[in-house]
């Protein structure tokens, strides 16, 4: 079981990622630093400041727009989500939303994701950007394609 730290100023996202992530993977989600060290540290669109202190994490999962605030957060890798071609996960469109793996991918579990394209015939409701955080986490943690494209 890996152990997911979500750093977000309201629960917007972390509201979202509970209801839409398989149970397990949802029961893994702490909110804020806690002891230790995380294997993912999720970055809510909504977080103005880093926490002081905040847990180092193997990967952070942060919005492009947040990028300056990597240097805060102690993190082996980053990768990003937004809606910028510069993001590592963006949608292709927003109408009939796929996600677009832009640069290769390193899971958690070590496996290696290509950039390809994946269908989200049954995506959450939610913002764009909480749909990105949703898939990110996915992806990372290794539960790949079959979840997020249906």
């Amino acid at each position: 079981m890996y152990t997911i730290a979500l750093l977000e100023r309201g629960p917007g996202l972390s509201r979202f990622l509970a209801a839409h992530l398989p149970p397990d993977l949802g029961a893994a989600l702490r909110r804020g630093a806690v002891g230790g060290r995380a294997d993912l540290t999720v970055v809510s669109p909504d977080l103005v400041q880093v926490p002081a202190s905040p847990l180092p994490c193997r990967v952070l999962l942060l919005p492009g727009s947040l990028a300056h605030l990597a240097q805060a957060i102690p993190a082996a890798w980053v990768v990003s989500y937004g809606l910028s071609s510069r993001d590592t996960l963006t949608l292709s469109s927003l109408a009939s939303p796929c996600l677009t793996l832009q640069r290769e991918l390193v899971t958690l579990s070590g496996d290696c994701l290509e950039p390809q394209e994946f269908p989200l015939p049954h995506r959450p409701q939610g913002s764009p950007l909480h749909l990105l955080a949703w898939a990110g986490v996915q992806l990372l943690l290794g539960t790949g394609g079959t979840e997020i494209g249906g």
